[in-house]
């Protein structure tokens, strides 16, 4: 899902151009050194270069000239704001505003300044709100006020006050069809899927646009109309078929309905077409392992690795497939799980697949020559990801597979906890149990293990689950 676009300096009528003209060029009084000009920290700033923007305007005095004081203020607070000091840039902008209390607009763009810094700061922007919604303005002016209020309120998750300012912005300009989405986009976040839908139907008679109808499967499919909203992500892929996105839209969409050899097929394609995404091969990765295609599900996640520099996502699936598949464990994916844990050692579930596969080979071949790396990996990956269902698992599994009874129970407990309805932990809690001659808490568990094996046998409802954990970490990894 797109989010609206906001510049770190989004402070309106922040034209550094108009700065510049306003200052002709600020030139340095005779005798005095060129530092007094605001000209290169004004050019560093358009180039978004702001902390050398920063560096360059702070040995400069501000001027005792009304004019160019005022434009000194407004530069200075555009960098600021682009530096992410969203307070200094009211303070800023504010003293800007007082130098010309006439100025309807400056004074517009210093309370925008001040709603910023208040929603950084989490304070209530009720009071600047009301100022920007019951300022005389003339129509274009009042248009960038209520369009900027919105987008500020967006950037802070506002979606309802965002949407409010976005419908008015509508009234003044009915033939934008870029408000209508982004006021269908804050109605979407705002869960209104109706008012979503109707604002989204209405960018759509002004401009049909590959984002429009990306825009539209989203709404269709939160409201349960899952061909209409495929039909949309196929309408965005004949408008833009260029744009990688589309397609790894529609490929998740028929992927969440259990449509494999489709999606497949959608993703295929896209892999030829955008031969250097990583993000391609993992979702085809996904799509082939869950047809039972598990030697191409490794080959594409391999081949992600090598595309990213930051594979964790394909990395976890990698692990992910590798402890739930019942064909033996590729040797390339055991080396890529483990390198990857050895360079990322913060990682929450690296340590925990590459100790877990590294279990898995053991015990299937009988071999205990690495217990000691396994349990020290594993016992690693508890520490640093204690609430992380795969480390306290797998770590519970190797404890029991070493014979360490007691602290096994511990993992495994915490493993049930954390995942009550995985059958498997379950199974392992109840033999610990049994080693440690509590009948009546194996028993139980027993039970635990009959009733989520039951709640997950149908082959259909386990794909689903596993879709829809996949996808859920697919599509966080893309939002990161």
């Amino acid at each position: 899902m797109r989010l609206p676009h906001l510049h770190p300096c989004c402070l309106i009528w922040f034209c550094l151009a108009a700065c510049a003209a306003q200052l002709p060029s600020t030139p340095a009084a005779k005798g005095e050194p060129q530092s007094t000009s605001i000209d290169p920290a004004v050019q560093l700033a358009k180039a978004h270069r702001y902390k050398e923007a920063a560096a360059a305007i702070r040995g400069v005095p501000e001027p005792s000239d009304v004019q160019q004081r005022l434009t000194f203020l407004r530069v200075r607070a555009s960098i600021e704001s682009g530096l992410g000091n969203s307070k200094a840039a009211a303070t800023d902008m504010e003293a800007a505003a007082k130098l010309a209390p006439q100025n309807g607009q400056l004074r517009a763009a210093a309370t925008l300044a001040r709603l910023e810094a208040q929603l950084d700061a989490h304070q209530d922007p009720g009071p600047s709100l009301k100022v920007l919604r019951t300022m005389q303005l003339p129509p274009s002016g009042e248009l960038e006020v209520r369009l900027r209020t919105a987008e500020i309120l967006s950037g802070a998750h506002l979606y309802a006050q965002a949407a409010s300012d976005y419908s008015e912005a509508a009234k003044l300009a009915p033939d934008r069809p870029d408000i209508f989405f982004n006021l269908a986009l804050a109605h979407y976040y705002n869960s209104d899927w109706n008012a979503a839908l109707e604002n989204a139907n209405r960018a759509k008679a002004l401009e049909d646009t590959g984002s429009t109808e990306s825009l539209l499967g989203d709404i269709y499919e939160k409201r349960g109309d899952a061909l209409d909203a495929v039909h949309c992500y196929q309408a965005a892929l004949s408008l833009e078929p260029n744009v990688e996105q589309h397609r790894l839209t529609l490929a998740a969409e028929l992927l969440r309905h259990q449509t494999f050899d489709a999606a497949i097929v959608v993703l295929e394609q896209a892999a030829s077409l955008f031969p250097e995404s990583a993000h391609v091969r993992v979702l085809l990765g996904l799509s082939y392992y869950l047809v039972d295609r598990s030697t191409d599900a490794v080959h594409a996640l391999l081949e992600a690795t090598q595309l990213s520099d930051d594979s964790g996502l394909a990395v976890r699936y990698l692990g992910e497939i590798t402890l739930l598949d019942t064909a033996a464990p590729d040797p390339a994916a055991i080396t890529k799980i483990c390198a990857f844990a050895d360079s990322h050692p913060v990682s929450k579930t690296a340590n925990a697949f590459c100790g877990g596969v590294m279990l898995r080979v053991s015990q299937e071949a009988g071999d205990d020559a690495h217990r000691e790396e396994i349990l020290r990996r594993l016992r690693e990956a508890t520490r640093v990801a204690p609430n992380e269902s795969a480390a306290r698992c797998q770590f519970g599994k190797g404890l029991e597979w070493a014979q360490q009874w007691e602290e096994a129970r511990t993992q495994l407990e915490a493993c049930v906890r954390l995942t009550p309805g995985s059958p498997e932990g379950h199974f392992h809690l109840a033999r610990v149990y049994r080693r440690l001659g509590l009948t009546s808490l194996a028993a139980q568990q027993t039970r635990l293990q009959e009733q989520t094996a039951k709640a997950e046998s149908a082959e259909s409802v386990r794909r689903a689950n596993t879709v829809s954990r996949f996808l859920v970490l697919f599509g966080d990894a893309k939002t990161d």
